[in-house]
């Protein structure tokens, strides 16, 4: 579990403490690592956002691009063919040309993961699609900054989509680009093939695609990287969530590859009208968050997405989150902070998913790190990763996860509370049906209008699509969804309504106050469907360690008699000093202790035994016979990192003692 987290990393830095001397490093190599155990490892990440990621929209190879100002705004003037080099790309909206300094100043802080986001068809022949090698080598430049703290890096295929149809982001095309695609990610995964499993590569950036279109090419950018070999054949792999979207993502059309070494990407910006909304937006603004029932709505998030995903294997990493901080986004500073805390103490709380920070440095609307003092914008937000990178998340979840199958021609949701509902459409997805009418029952004369996510019948995506309806005198109404839309001009718009995403239900007009009970989806046909139950309770971790053996060894509480040759082979191991037992260990009236992890023989494995292991790893001491018999988890005749790390992990909880007797089975 990840609550162990901070209690590793002090029984780590006491061993390295005793091992610095020797260039000794405990962690084995993150390509022994599971999937979910290499986004554990990752702590906590940040992105190097507004960088290489860039762009102008420009398909002229080394081509004109929007300079940005202060705030991120674009157009202020344009970087033209002749003055191209290669840090244009990374100093077009302001910010300051990456230094190992910065990356080690924020790594200081206690990032332990860094995402790099990055466009490259700006540097790139847009008929060769050949990607210009000065570029790869900064881009490699930067992921050496990162890799000489030990840290994860992810680069990935950032702006080349617009999230649009702009016919200059190439991805735009859709199953057009696919050619494309493949000829730059081979470039790209054969660029760093030979970088071990620290490096995680991403398919994509919040693509809009239609699921068949985004199954297709995350299927084909693992079997670009998996046939590139060496590095590539294990390396994890992020895959672009629909549309990066967490709702849009925990979907059944969302198909996975099957491969044992990939990992989801979600971009948590909930709920939007707090982080990224402006005050000059019209979809809806707040200033505030930090309620009770608002964290809670974070905790059941990252429930589901551990459901979905993490309790199968796969991991989830929140490739970005934030809040604007800019003037325009006018948001309250307290809320900010207790957002951020709770976005990454929950990430570091729940098992399979990790999160990086959005930050786009000094130029941007949500800036934290200053990239040119190398000092954060405001101290409270130092004081957010300052305490995690101290002490961990200070909660954890208990969960209750059910699984609920039914066969019906209708679904009932309860509903509670007031303002705007939600219904998760995911369950129904994929089973060839569609959703004929709704009926609602709440309040009576209110009226109610039901958005949702549809279709052109073209395919094509449409940006609004609702119905309305009033509840009557016994507070229902079946308003029917009849796949004629009727807009505000009074023309009637033909729509497929999918079942990606979330069906919203709104108070139009009527009744002051009223609220719905439930909503029930009638399906045009007889289904079988499973509905997913998930309810997570946050409470304070407890910090006490598990095992009073971990800050007690057994090593004797009073002084005793000199022992009888009859009964010293019975008692000596309880009543000697440690050090005594060893330097006895060898003599037939000592007899081994025959104990798995127990370096030091003494009948309990706590830290010590790790040192033991490390010191015989650097040959400044050797285990007896028994002893490397007890630590040789691997059997391969010697001690070595691997299993120190994995003793470690017994002593703290995260591997049990027939875990570590079945290490190697």
């Amino acid at each position: 579990m990840k609550k162990f987290q901070k209690m590793i990393s002090a029984l780590t830095a006491a061993v390295m403490t005793c091992s610095m001397s020797a260039g000794f490093v405990l962690s084995p190599n993150a390509a022994d690592k599971t999937a979910v155990e290499i986004v554990n490892d990752m702590g906590l990440g940040w992105n190097l956002g507004n960088t290489f990621d860039c762009s102008g929209g420009s398909e002229t190879y080394f081509g004109l691009g929007w300079v940005a100002d202060e705030n991120g705004n674009m157009g202020t003037g344009w970087i033209d063919k002749a003055s191209w080099n290669v840090n244009s790309t990374e100093t077009m909206w302001g910010n300051p040309v990456t230094t190992k300094a910065m990356i080690d100043a924020v790594h200081a802080e206690g990032f332990n993961s860094i995402r790099i986001p990055v466009t490259w068809f700006e540097n790139s022949d847009p008929t060769t699609y050949d990607i210009d090698d000065a570029y790869l080598a900064r881009v490699k430049e930067v992921v050496d900054y990162a890799y000489d703290n030990n840290m994860y890096v992810i680069v990935n295929m950032h702006w080349d989509c617009s999230g649009g149809n702009n016919s200059k982001y190439w991805l735009d095309a859709g199953m057009d680009a696919l050619p494309r695609y493949k000829t730059m990610w081979t470039e790209i995964a054969n660029y760093f093939k030979d970088y071990d499993n620290h490096l995680v590569l991403e398919s994509m950036n919040e693509v809009p695609f239609d699921y068949t279109t985004l199954n297709t090419f995350n299927q084909t950018f693992v079997d670009i990287v998996r046939g590139t070999g060496s590095g590539n054949a294990d390396r994890l792999l992020l895959l672009a969530g629909a549309n990066d979207d967490l709702t849009k993502t925990c979907n059944p059309e969302y198909k996975l590859p099957d491969d044992k070494m990939i990992a989801v990407s979600i971009h948590y910006y909930y709920p939007s009208i707090f982080a990224v909304a402006t005050k000059d937006s019209t979809w809806g603004y707040t200033d505030k968050w930090g309620t009770d029932s608002e964290k809670q709505d974070v905790y059941n998030l990252f429930a589901k997405m551990k459901a979905y995903y993490a309790d199968e294997g796969i991991p989830v990493i929140l490739g970005e989150y934030g809040v604007v901080t800019n003037e325009n986004g006018g948001k309250d500073h307290d809320s900010i902070v207790t957002y951020l805390d709770t976005i990454a103490s929950s990430a570091l709380a729940t098992d399979g998913v990790t999160a990086f920070l959005w930050d786009a440095g000094n130029a941007g609307d949500m800036q934290y790190f200053n990239r040119e003092s190398l000092s954060w914008f405001n101290q409270d937000y130092a004081d957010v990763y300052k305490n995690l990178r101290e002490n961990g998340t200070d909660i954890e979840f208990e969960y209750d996860i059910k699984k609920n199958t039914e066969t019906s021609s209708s679904a009932t949701v309860k509903l509670s509370g007031e303002g705007d509902y939600q219904v998760d459409l995911g369950p129904y997805a994929g089973k060839g049906i569609t959703i004929k009418q709704v009926i609602l029952n709440g309040t009576a004369g209110a009226g109610w209008g039901v958005s949702f996510p549809a279709t052109n019948p073209d395919g094509s995506n449409r940006n609004w699509t609702s119905e309305a309806g009033q509840t009557g005198a016994d507070g229902t109404v079946t308003i029917d969804l009849d796949g004629v839309f009727e807009g505000d001009d009074g023309a009637a718009e033909d729509y497929v309504l999918s079942l990606a995403g979330n069906m919203t239900f709104s108070k139009w007009w009527g009744t002051e106050g009223a609220t719905l009970d439930s909503v029930t989806l009638v399906f045009d046909k007889e289904i079988t469907y499973t509905d997913m139950e998930i309810s997570v309770t946050a409470k304070e971790k407890d910090q006490t360690p598990t095992e009073e053996s971990e800050t007690e060894p057994l090593t004797g509480e009073t002084e005793t008699e000199p022992q009888t040759e009859e009964t010293e082979t019975e008692s000596q191991t309880e009543e000697t000093d440690t050090t005594e037992t060893q330097e006895e260990s060898t003599s037939e009236e000592t007899p081994a202790v025959s104990k798995i992890g127990d370096a030091t023989e003494d009948g309990t494995v706590n830290i010590v035994d790790v040192i033991a292991v490390n010191k015989a790893v650097m040959g400044k001491e050797s285990l007896t016979t028994q002893a490397l018999a007890n630590v040789d988890l691997n059997k391969n005749n010697k001690a070595d990192s691997e299993e120190s790390l994995a003793i470690l992990k017994y002593i703290v909880g995260l591997l049990t003692e027939e875990d570590l007797t079945n290490y190697n089975k």
